[in-house]
């Protein structure tokens, strides 16, 4: 008798896979919004990203159908950058994203699913500018 893959089991399934592409140009117009949006008057950002910039100008959507069966609720466990080099104005970014782990603990509250995903930003030479590790928790 086969028995029906877990949730957990078919979220692993898609550890690796690509997710689409989003690309876009960075624009000095868009610098300058975001560093006011964000308070940081740095005028470094006239020409080069500010960090955290490439989420807002290529946001990769890992959105997971499977996992809205576990549980009721999503928690962010954080987010970390690697930055490789500059993205500068006029600098064409491709985001890459995966899921790179998912696996379930049990606390005190109980069970907990956490995916782990990967993006990567690389310029129009091929060169990887930044790597964004995010953890989203389901319970």
């Amino acid at each position: 008798m086969a028995t029906t893959p877990s949730v957990v089991d078919r979220l692993r399934a898609r550890i690796g896979v690509a997710v689409p592409l989003s690309e876009a140009t960075v624009e000095a117009g868009h610098l300058k919004r975001f560093a006011e949006a964000i308070g940081d008057p740095n005028p470094r950002w006239t020409s080069e990203a500010p960090p955290t910039f490439l989420v807002a100008l290529a946001p990769v959507s890992l959105h997971l159908a499977e996992a809205e069966e576990y549980g009721k609720g999503w928690l962010n466990g954080g987010n970390r950058f690697e930055y490789f080099e500059p993205a500068n104005v006029g600098d064409r970014i491709t985001a890459t994203g995966r899921v790179a782990d998912v696996y379930e603990k049990i606390g005190s509250s109980g069970s907990l699913l956490f995916i782990i995903f990967e993006t990567d930003y690389v310029n129009q030479d091929g060169r990887t500018v930044a790597r964004l590790r995010g953890t989203a928790i389901r319970r």
